[in-house]
């Protein structure tokens, strides 16, 4: 597991494919408890230093050894085993328990007409989930920031807009284009804490449908934003961006379209269960809604995983 596909260990995956949510839901336990940190150990001692149940630290460990995570010593102890997620992988697999267990509280609810919770996650959940989504995005960034400049090869100045962990605009940042990454406080904080501002990024923190920051830009990119809004919402953000816009400029929305792949349909359960009106949406209502904020020519681009997409779009 110290090499893993991303894919296998994301909530993400496509059916059939995706990992143990036994090991998922367990492992994310143990590191939250500092097990794994306090290995090599043996459980009573273990459970006395961490002041947790000597019982269910023997059986937590010991189900992790069914999948060689960690290794019994044959005297009582444990360490880590061979099969030990790497850090990479950790921040994949705890973003994935959260998932698991945010659709085991709350899908009932939602086919009740229970509203979400959208409360401000805590910093601990919002370092958890950017550790995650840095992740996956590092391995995107290029591809999705290849695509971008296709259209605009001489952009000196872009809007990472939402951009949360900041691979996007660090990717950007590489290619000698000034990156501005804006998102919620609490997440722009987190990206300081990070060090993303000492890379040549700078940050903007603010709600986009309350403040942006000044124009002009060459490209706005919106990776994971417009499948957590409804159509109004979107619209509305649409037409906020494009006086933001250069002339020739392009609105880039980095998303997953519906009925383009079976990962769209189990992701839009995550919009169902985390937002109010969130939802993965199809080509044609980026069409109508980019059509209807003012924006002619829009392409739509396939990226580097078949579930993933691009909606390019100019005023």
């Amino acid at each position: 597991m110290t090499a893993p596909g991303w894919d296998r260990l994301s909530f993400l995956a496509p059916p059939g494919s995706v990992h143990d949510w036994r090991l998922v839901l367990l492992y994310d336990a143990a590191v939250e408890a500092g097990l794994l940190d306090g290995l090599p150990s043996t459980a009573p001692a273990l459970s006395a230093r961490l002041d947790l149940d000597e019982h269910a630290v023997r059986v937590v460990l010991d189900a992790l050894a069914a999948w060689e995570v960690v290794q019994p010593d044959g005297h009582g102890g444990y360490r880590t085993g061979a099969d030990a997620p790497g850090p990479e992988a950790t921040a994949v697999l705890r973003h994935h328990a959260r998932i698991l267990r945010t659709w085991s509280a709350h899908v009932d609810d939602r086919l009740r007409g229970v509203p979400p919770d959208e409360r401000p996650p805590d910093s601990g959940r919002v370092e958890r989930m950017l550790a995650s989504l840095t992740v996956l995005a590092r391995e995107a960034a290029p591809g999705t920031i290849d695509a971008c400049l296709s259209l605009v090869p001489n952009a000196r100045r872009a809007l990472d807009l939402g951009g949360g962990h900041g691979e996007y605009a660090l990717e950007l940042a590489r290619r000698g284009v000034h990156a501005l990454m804006q998102d919620r406080p609490g997440v722009v904080e987190a990206a300081r804490r990070r060090g993303l501002e000492g890379t040549g990024v700078e940050l903007f923190a603010g709600d986009f449908f309350q403040v942006l920051p000044e124009g002009p830009f060459d490209l706005v990119l919106c990776s994971g934003v417009s499948h957590t809004y409804d159509g109004e919402r979107n619209l509305d953000l649409f037409r906020r961006v494009r006086p933001l816009l250069s002339p020739g400029g392009v609105l880039a929305l980095r998303t997953l379209l519906r009925g383009s792949h079976p990962v769209a349909a189990i992701f839009a359960v995550n919009m169902l269960v985390a937002a109010r009106g969130g939802d993965t949406h199809d080509e044609g209502d980026y069409r109508r809604w980019l059509a209807e904020a003012g924006y002619g020519d829009v392409e739509v681009r396939v990226l580097g995983r078949a579930s993933e997409h691009l909606v390019l779009a100019r005023p």
